[in-house]
């Protein structure tokens, strides 16, 4: 099955649907998503694992806790997608966007920050 057929089979899954808006606008791990969502965890990795296996969402980074166990981030690939049905045939176009530079992911990240989220620094000088 092609990644927009998986797109269009997975648009009407509630859950997926929303792990996708989640993950479209911030890296986003398993219990994060858990929480957020109010659904159980085994839930998210399901959904999780079909939405990777599709190539909408991507593991992004691994967080090790101090425990000793490994926390995976996701982001949502799609940058933008148009649905078209034109005599009686449907077609989707998927335009993705490229995680795998961590230049590109910091640069995302910047522009997307509000000018509060940037904080100049400061110089503190005490008096003896």
């Amino acid at each position: 099955m092609k990644t927009e057929e998986k797109f269009i089979e997975l648009l009407g899954d509630k859950y997926s649907r929303e792990i996708l808006s989640r993950t479209s606008s911030m890296e986003c791990s398993a219990l994060l998503l858990c929480k957020e969502l109010d659904i159980p965890l085994a839930t998210v990795y399901r959904k999780l694992k079909f939405l990777e296996d599709a190539g909408l969402i991507k593991h992004v980074k691994t967080i090790i806790q101090l425990s000793g166990n490994e926390e995976k981030y996701y982001r949502c690939v799609i940058h933008e997608v148009k649905v078209n049905f034109h005599k009686g045939i449907l077609s989707v176009n998927l335009t993705m966007v490229d995680y795998n530079d961590k230049i590109v992911r910091l640069w995302k990240r910047f522009t997307q920050s509000s000018p509060q989220d940037i904080r100049q620094p400061t110089l503190s000088v005490t008096g003896d």
